[in-house]
């Protein structure tokens, strides 16, 4: 079975369509798949305990939007999409950061009535409705008009093309049958990495396709209930080793066999659950020491409701804390100053002025890159 069939455009160059990706044989990647899956339903589990305390598991999909924007040349760490989401608003590039920002709250959309192609279209005019470059906001929320292409040294003439404008609707019909299908035999986990193979060789926006496709595989597989959050996540995975993902997907492209591309793709997401199982470890016992420093303080209080904002929002200042938990500015204020005083928030020195508190111990567990900063004690 060939992978697709080539177009070409107005000045002859090829462009990609892919065809509905074949299954690979069970035996070629089960050793592989049942890992995965043990790990992923273990962090499926995890969150949805969560969830039910509060908003642990969206900073996890603040992550995953970090990573998979940092895969495509985004420079926004974890703790600058933090600083960016609290009421200062502040980043080193705010621009950048507010595309990371719209990349993670693409996480709260939803499939509705099955429409794919809407759910492509609402992920990408977030992305891009505010952006400074015009040209890419008047595109925000359209499919593209002008073709695609990514370097290539293999292609002769030294880029790839993706699908023909004038075919992405018949291409995303048949992605989308693909992917709304639940054919028996087939695993779903299965089904939707290589629904991410083909929406990512159609590229049916004119940018950010890298990052919608990646959005795209957690949010159907809660849509069709194969997990109880949005939580298939290989963001990180991808910015670790994006040449092992592009290989992946081009092999898979030119070779019609998908079996190397799922058993990449498995590890990925094995390796991305198993970090974050890790990172849910760590805050469980941040929080644990936590509320063992004030024990002696009643449970029901500011400063033991801001124990737990402050794992699920690492960076805020204390209007935040005002605003969030609905209590005075001076109780805000006590809470915070509390904390601060056990050390377990501190203000980084170029944030004294606008007093932007950070929970370090947290931002240390999911922030690989966060450049040491020095404290200033109140």
């Amino acid at each position: 079975m060939t992978s697709g069939s080539f177009e070409y455009d107005e000045q002859g160059r090829r462009l990609f369509k892919p065809n509905p990706p074949p299954f690979p044989r069970l035996e070629d990647v089960y050793s592989l798949l049942d890992p995965a899956l043990t790990s992923l339903r273990a962090f499926d589990r995890r969150l949805t305990v969560l969830d039910k305390r509060g908003t642990v598991g969206r900073l996890f999909a603040r992550l995953d939007a970090v990573h998979s924007s940092g895969a495509e040349g985004s420079t926004t760490t974890f703790t600058d999409l933090m600083e960016y989401e609290s009421a200062l608003r502040v980043a080193p590039d705010r621009e950048d950061a507010a595309v990371v920002a719209a990349a993670a709250a693409g996480m709260d959309e939803s499939l509705e009535h099955g429409d794919l192609k809407g759910l492509v279209l609402k992920i990408h005019k977030r992305l891009f409705e505010g952006n400074s470059n015009q040209m890419l906001a008047a595109r925000a929320g359209a499919f593209k008009q002008l073709p695609n292409y990514v370097r290539d040294s293999d292609e002769a003439v030294a880029f790839f093309g993706y699908t023909k404008p004038s075919s992405v609707g018949a291409a995303l019909s048949d992605w989308s049958g693909f992917t709304l299908a639940s054919d028996d035999g087939t695993n779903e986990l299965v089904r939707q990495i290589l629904s991410h193979w083909m929406f990512e060789h159609i590229h049916p926006v004119s940018d950010g396709n890298g990052r919608i496709g990646r959005l795209l595989v957690p949010i159907v597989l809660k849509a069709k209930v194969f997990t109880s959050t949005a939580c298939a996540f290989f963001g990180e995975a991808v910015h670790e080793d994006k040449s092992l993902y592009i290989d992946a997907l081009k092999d898979a492209r030119i070779s019609g066999n998908t079996t190397n591309y799922v058993r990449q793709m498995l590890s990925f997401l094995r390796r991305t659950a198993d970090a974050n199982i890790a990172r849910l470890d760590r805050l469980e016992a941040i929080e644990a020491g936590w509320k063992d420093r004030f024990a002696q303080t009643r449970s029901d209080s500011v400063v033991h409701r801001l124990v737990s904002y402050a794992i699920s929002k690492p960076v805020f200042t204390v209007r935040d804390v005002q605003k969030d938990l609905s209590v005075s500015f001076a109780a805000a204020n006590t809470a915070v100053r509390a904390l601060q005083g056990e050390e377990i928030v501190s203000v980084p020195e170029d944030a004294r002025r606008n007093r932007l508190f950070h929970a370090d111990e947290v931002l240390e567990a999911f922030d690989r890159f966060k450049a040491p900063t020095r404290s200033f004690a109140m």
